[in-house]
């Protein structure tokens, strides 16, 4: 499955709103609450309800109850994809530039998601499938839920 196939391109928002998701899911080990996600991108409960319901449509997303949301293995998949993406391009910027850890990281997530992804494979194995990242979070390479990524990741929710 292609994450960002034409006419299905996720945003930057969408992969905020996957984002908040997955982390609440981990962190409180159940699914996610709308006034939770809203409060975690930084938006009211009402637009937060307009956006995940759109996700729920393109199949990223699971309504499971009256305001609680998990995400689907479409949606895990989005987030896996994109915390890798982001990892190998850090870690290149890292590595091959010499740029801040930091710097790194922004630079990373405002591109992680205009690089194709056979392009982010050529730079992946470039670099020898690089296991962690410059902050030591784990890139995870085969997609799948990776109990080695409750402990955190780099990217952050873009509150704008």
């Amino acid at each position: 499955m292609e994450v960002n196939r034409p006419g299905h391109r996720l945003t930057k928002r969408a992969f905020d709103y996957l984002l908040a998701i997955y982390i609440l899911t981990i962190q409180r080990k159940r699914s996610a609450r709308l006034t939770e996600i809203s409060q975690y991108v930084g938006v009211t409960a009402p637009s937060a309800y307009e956006y995940i319901s759109e996700l729920v449509e393109m199949g990223y997303i699971y309504k499971m109850g009256r305001g609680q949301y998990s995400l689907t293995p479409q949606g895990v998949e989005a987030i896996l994809r994109r915390i890798w993406a982001h990892g190998v391009l850090e870690e290149m910027l890292v590595r091959v530039f010499k740029i801040d850890i930091e710097a790194a990281c922004s630079i990373a997530s405002n591109i992680d998601l205009e690089i194709e992804q056979k392009e982010i494979e050529k730079i992946c194995s470039t670099l020898g499938h690089p296991r962690k990242c410059p902050h030591g979070m784990k890139i995870p390479h085969g997609g799948g839920f990776d109990e080695a990524l409750e402990r955190g990741m780099c990217i952050k929710i873009a509150r704008e």
